[in-house]
């Protein structure tokens, strides 16, 4: 599973959470009709990365949505 946030924001209309062995990718997709992040970074764990998201784009905890999973990486 992983985990998402709608966002609606210029730049960071969606937040996708990407658990794999090596770690948490943070997945930020531009706009609705994004196909892929255009950017993207990786965190040691979920509990780091739903921090990091909370620090640069303001998103609370109970934001965030199970969603299945979408791999990037």
């Amino acid at each position: 599973m992983g985990y998402q946030v709608i966002l609606n924001k210029q730049g960071a209309y969606r937040i996708l959470l990407e658990e794999r062995p090596e770690g948490v990718y943070v997945n930020v997709f531009e706009n609705e009709a994004s196909s892929g992040p255009y950017k993207d970074w990786l965190q040691d764990n979920l509990e780091m990365a739903m921090r990091a998201c909370e620090q640069d784009f303001r998103v609370a905890r109970d934001q965030w949505r199970e969603v299945p999973d979408e791999i990037y990486h």
